[in-house]
């Protein structure tokens, strides 16, 4: 029996090192928000995810294309306790030349490290294992041109947005599940032709942005969604800054008061500011993006991409 002593000494310290393996962070303090494993005890809100979960939208500025596009990018996203890198993809479809078109886009993978203490605040079980790579989300969406722009009349058009469920909740990136949201845009612009600027356009949007979420009791969030921007445009440079997010109606923290506690905060009401510097050279047009939050975005973003354009016609 003695000699099996060793054998059965490094068997239990085997046994010991897997089992606490992924039980050293103290769960007793987390809420439930939607199942009844801590795997599920996301609260899905956009400031408790990942960059990509609940984007608050691109700016078309109120004018539906006349060329198709192709668009291939990389996003860096950094806060404190998580990195992540992501591809992007777009194809942006026109059905009738500057009335209609459909755009599909995404992230095909994102990249990400994000520490255990965010892990802990965004009450994600699995632990901190390094780089790890997901798929992302896929998103359709449509745009339709109402008016086109004339000299005392802005162009509108509007937007129908819906996102699928390729991207997995398993590290809190993502939401599995499903969000929608429609707007209508209006944008006018001023040309100078003798200035140092030829063109600025001013632009904003107003719509609703809806998201499920994991709580039996209140199904989905949602909420106004607005957004402003403005466009300065020399040759082929354009500048363009925007300001704006949406707001969501405070789901969860609903629950929370209805139950007579006050533990939760809604994370739900991103507020964002981005600045885009854009660069035509013949058919192609080469951009970088930066953006951050002020409320319920965490991130710093750094965006690169390259738009290939082309004849409808041609496809």
């Amino acid at each position: 029996m003695d000699s099996f002593r060793p054998l059965i000494l490094a068997l239990f310290l085997v046994w010991s090192t897997f089992s606490s393996f992924g039980q050293e962070r103290d769960y007793s303090q987390w809420i439930n928000f939607g199942g009844n494993h801590t795997s599920k005890w996301l609260q899905i809100a956009p400031g408790q995810l990942g960059p990509n979960a609940l984007p608050v939208p691109r700016m078309d500025y109120a004018k539906v294309g006349k060329m198709n596009r192709a668009e291939l990018g990389g996003h860096f996203h950094q806060m404190k306790g998580d990195t992540a890198i992501n591809s992007f993809v777009s194809f942006y479809w026109v059905i009738a030349p500057g009335r209609a078109a459909i755009e599909i886009w995404g992230q095909p993978t994102e990249t990400f490290h994000m520490d255990n203490e965010i892990r802990d605040k965004r009450q994600i079980y699995t632990d901190d294992n390094g780089w790890v790579t997901q798929a992302g989300d896929l998103i359709i969406s449509t745009y339709v041109q109402l008016l086109n722009e004339r000299k005392f009349i802005p162009s509108v058009s509007i937007n129908y947005t819906m996102k699928t469920t390729t991207g997995s909740n398993t590290d809190g990136r993502y939401t599995d599940a499903e969000m929608n949201y429609f707007y209508m845009a209006a944008g006018k612009s001023f040309e100078f032709n003798r200035f140092l600027i030829d063109e600025i356009r001013l632009a904003g949007l107003l719509g609703f942005y809806v998201w499920q979420t994991n709580k039996v009791e209140m199904g989905q969030d949602e909420g106004k969604l607005y957004e402003f921007g403005i466009q300065f445009r020399k040759k082929e440079w354009s500048v363009f800054a925007e300001f704006g997010g949406y707001n969501g109606w405070d789901a969860y923290e609903f629950i929370d008061r209805a139950n007579g506690t006050n533990l939760i905060d809604d994370h739900n009401d991103p507020l964002i500011i981005r600045t885009r510097v854009e660069r035509k050279i013949k058919r192609v047009e080469l951009h970088v993006e930066y953006q951050t939050g002020f409320r319920d975005y965490h991130y710093q973003s750094f965006k690169l991409g390259a738009v290939l354009t082309f004849d409808p016609r041609k496809f």
